[in-house]
């Protein structure tokens, strides 16, 4: 066991998996056990689904990986939903120590499969609750939740155990966070979306079928404490977005065989359009979805 790990923490090695540590906590919370058992049995391709190698994706997702790039040789960076692991992959190679955390330890088990690198010392496989990290305190210099912050039950509380195991001046970057202004209406008219695009229900998870996402101000005040300094939270599409999900919408109402895909030109062009607009004061309210940094506090 890492010298990093709660040793008050119940954990024990996943049978399908002996690298993979399974450290749930014992009070987990419904939903997260309902994620968990989601994930575990989805085994549609991510990449796929979420178009995840499209440029309008790759070009905020570099800025993530610039921010962790720069992280000093041999820090401990921790990944909370690390799913496909299409940017833990970017940390590969740098002398890092990863550890790689999901909910759902078969999540894990194929991705461990995918990087293959179950031999390679400096990567940890975690399934973990975000709400309850099996970590001792002040133990990583970076920690990122990528398109997974809005699946916990209590963002409050997940916060909270960023703020704890992370060292002082540690890194934090939400990435992806859906904005409220339109995740809240689509959830309010999910049933006829549902009906429209052929989507079975039971094929959504819990946390999906009932987040909205998060205001600028929300993120505002969930960081308003004195754990936190330097926040940014910075647009993520806006044009480009209503070209993804309406696309994807398309896709799935017509019952098409290959989802739809962009010129590549268009697509740059689109998100350099974005990018122009959110420089207009009060623009930057109307993206997509929210990409936010911040540094814990030194004691």
């Amino acid at each position: 066991m890492p010298d990093f790990f709660d040793p008050q923490f119940s954990s024990h090695i996943y049978k399908e998996n002996p690298e993979i540590f399974l450290c749930w906590p014992s009070d987990m919370n419904d939903l997260a056990k309902a994620e968990a058992e989601h994930h575990d049995h989805d085994h549609e391709d991510p990449f796929e689904v979420h178009q995840l190698e499209s440029w309008r994706n790759r070009f905020y997702h570099r800025r993530i990986w610039k921010l962790l790039q720069k992280m000093p040789v041999s820090s401990r960076i921790l990944e909370v939903g690390a799913g496909s692991g299409f940017d833990a992959k970017e940390l590969l190679g740098r002398n890092y120590e990863l550890v790689l955390g999901d909910v759902s330890p078969e999540t894990l088990n194929r991705l461990s499969q995918r990087l293959g690198l179950l031999s390679d010392e400096r990567v940890y496989y975690v399934a973990l609750d975000a709400e309850h990290l099996p970590f001792l305190s002040n133990s990583f210099e970076a920690m990122y939740m990528i398109a997974t912050f809005h699946h916990v039950e209590s963002p409050i509380a997940a916060l909270a155990e960023a703020e704890r195991v992370l060292k002082p001046d540690g890194l934090l970057i939400l990435g992806v966070e859906p904005n409220l202004t339109y995740f809240r209406p689509i959830r309010w008219f999910k049933g006829i979306l549902y009906r429209l695009s052929h989507t079975d229900p039971e094929h959504i998870s819990k946390a999906d079928a009932q987040m909205e996402g998060f205001s600028k101000s929300q993120l505002d005040l969930l960081f308003k404490g004195k754990e936190w300094k330097d926040l940014s939270i910075r647009p993520m599409w806006f044009i480009a977005g209503f070209f993804h999900y309406v696309m994807e919408f398309m896709f799935r109402a017509l019952k098409l065989s290959k989802r739809l895909r962009l010129p590549l030109w268009f697509e740059k062009f689109l998100v350099r359009l974005d990018e122009f607009l959110f420089k207009i004061p009060g623009f930057s309210y109307l993206a997509w979805h929210w990409v936010l940094t911040a540094r814990k506090r030194e004691s």
